[in-house]
């Protein structure tokens, strides 16, 4: 494989958008959506990871910095319990007949924590930094990656915003919650030199104080725009990266709550009546996967990529890493996503096939079949790797486990420096559409303006799955998503450029003094949906 000893530092930010963006149908034996639930406590809320940066526009977030973002800021629109995408800090969202003018009106009269307006002009000040526009204050290198198709953002009067697409997109709401990423900051936050740690959003919560590796303290904002929210007096956020180290906190009580994506954990927890859980229904889950870098040796080759899938018994796998707790998974989507296939076609374990590919592979390789698994270092991740790497090495496969802190991880694969990447993602998160989740993983690596579409993780260009990419975009219909995703889902199986291992339930746990209510949307927009362990903690409180 090539291999590169840097890694350009203006990549660096794409970090950990998705070791696991999920979207789910949540069930707890907890949950509420009454607007009179009790209000106060302070609670204390165990997360996965550390987030050193909270400036949206550029940050590296995963789960455990979107939890921080649901606290502080508010996002346009947000998913609702059918996967549709709705108004929330924004009071509409509204297409032209061809989607490719969007108009934004905002609700009349809400303010950020510094008493600033969230007007016309602080949402064309976050769009252009999102996406990137020239000049545009703390732009980062990810999200204009993912925005790319976003042309202009005007103000037409102090409370609505025109945004143009260079092309239709009957999705573009998906794209301003972007699972959770999307947080609408202050001017003074979204202008200033300190944006990382400068926290002012018009969420439910106001940003108190953060000490590294230790906690992030934010308090109730008592003017918010959702009258009766928040209920909880103060959320103190707490890293925790070990699982089992945060579990057995939450049993102590050192922690009030906590997120999880175990399955052991989640077995432990939904099994102990002295918490309460809520748990992702199938539906709209994230997927476990290995995505092998097809751009270079030996995976540019389609029949080395063939050998490792066929190498591998998944279902093995899963049983002895999950307990069997998780369900297996044959194709890129959920149940409930248009183009969802029960099987995709992914290979069936065959160690004769496998061993037979392995023979041609290094006959044609000087006999060499060697691959590099990159992963994190978390011990769950570690034991997967290892039954991996012993799977193949039945089949005749080299392999070498390196392992890396997550954003060190993205860096290399970015680099080229490792073979297999282990991932976990989503690739099928609302009933509508299927663009938001795919088109920005999966299009071109080598794009037609000649820049490189990093995000690609397997480094693919392929016609079938890029046809359907971008037909995809304008589908307008459930019926026509469903057509096309399909017709998706079957060319990316055919190039193999993951192979996928199972679907994964993001669990939120609570001591039983913790209410976990999720309140209805504003405007009768429905319930809001769990997504990937990120709940809307407005409606959280503690005796």
């Amino acid at each position: 494989m090539i291999r590169t000893s840097r890694v350009l530092a203006a990549i660096a930010v794409v970090g950990a958008m998705a070791l696991a963006t999920t979207t789910g149908v949540a069930s707890a034996n907890n949950q509420s959506s009454d607007h009179r639930a009790a209000s106060g406590g302070d609670i204390t809320f165990g997360l996965e990871a550390e987030s050193n940066s909270f400036c949206t526009t550029k940050a590296q977030l995963a789960i455990s910095g979107i939890q921080v973002v649901a606290a502080v800021y508010d996002t346009l629109t947000v998913p609702n319990d059918k996967g549709l995408s709705v108004p929330y800090l924004a009071k509409s969202v509204t297409p032209n007949s061809d989607f490719t003018i969007w108009t934004i009106g905002l609700r009349d009269g809400v303010k950020f924590h510094d008493g600033s307006p969230v007007d016309a002009d602080a949402i064309k000040a976050n769009l252009d930094s999102f996406r990137g526009a020239p000049g545009a204050a703390n732009a980062g290198s990810l999200l204009p990656i993912v925005l790319s198709f976003m042309q202009d953002v005007t103000v037409t009067d102090p409370t609505t915003v025109t945004v143009t697409l260079n092309t239709p997109v009957s999705t573009f709401a998906d794209y301003l919650f972007l699972v959770g990423r999307m947080g609408i900051m202050a001017p003074a936050q979204l202008n200033s030199e300190n944006c990382a740690t400068d926290l002012i959003g018009s969420g439910p919560f106001k940003f108190v104080s953060q000490s590294l590796n230790e906690k992030l303290v934010v308090t109730k904002n008592p003017d918010y725009w959702q009258k009766g929210y928040p209920k909880a007096n103060q959320i103190t956020f707490v890293p925790v990266p070990d699982s089992a180290v945060r579990v057995n906190q939450l049993k102590g009580g050192q922690l009030n709550m906590l997120h999880t994506s175990g399955a052991v954990d989640i077995d432990t927890l939904k099994n102990d009546s002295s918490v309460n859980t809520l748990i992702q229904k199938p539906g709209y889950r994230e997927i476990r996967y290995y995505a092998m870098l097809s751009d270079s040796a030996p995976f540019n080759n389609p029949e080395a990529r063939l050998a490792f899938s066929l190498a591998l018994d998944r279902n093995k796998i899963n049983s002895i890493q999950n307990k069997g707790l998780f369900t297996p998974a044959n194709g890129l989507m959920d149940i409930k996503a248009p183009g969802y296939l029960k099987n995709a076609g992914y290979p069936k374990f065959s160690l004769t096939k496998a061993k037979a590919l392995v023979t041609k592979v290094k006959a044609a390789n000087g006999g060499a079949f060697d691959v590099i698994l990159g992963t994190t270092t978390d011990p769950t991740n570690t034991a997967e790797a290892q039954l991996v790497q012993e799977q193949l090495k039945a089949a005749g496969i080299e392999a070498t486990i390196a392992q890396y802190d997550q954003a060190t991880l993205i860096n290399k694969a970015l680099a080229g420096d490792i073979d297999v990447l282990f991932w976990r993602n989503l690739h099928g998160g609302y009933s509508k559409s299927s663009d938001a989740d795919n088109y920005p993983w999966w299009s071109n690596y080598n794009t037609p303006a000649g820049k490189k579409n990093f995000i690609n993780f397997s480094r693919f260009d392929d016609t079938a799955t890029q046809d359907a990419l971008t037909k995809g975009r304008t589908e307008s219909t459930v019926s026509a998503a469903k057509t096309t995703y399909t017709a998706f889902n079957k060319a990316f199986a055919a190039g193999n450029y993951i192979l996928p291992a199972w679907y994964i339930n993001w669990t939120i746990a609570s001591q039983k003094s913790v209410s976990v209510n999720l309140p209805a949307l504003p405007d009768g927009g429905g319930k809001p949906l769990f997504v990937y362990g990120r709940i809307p903690v407005l409606g959280l409180s503690s005796k």
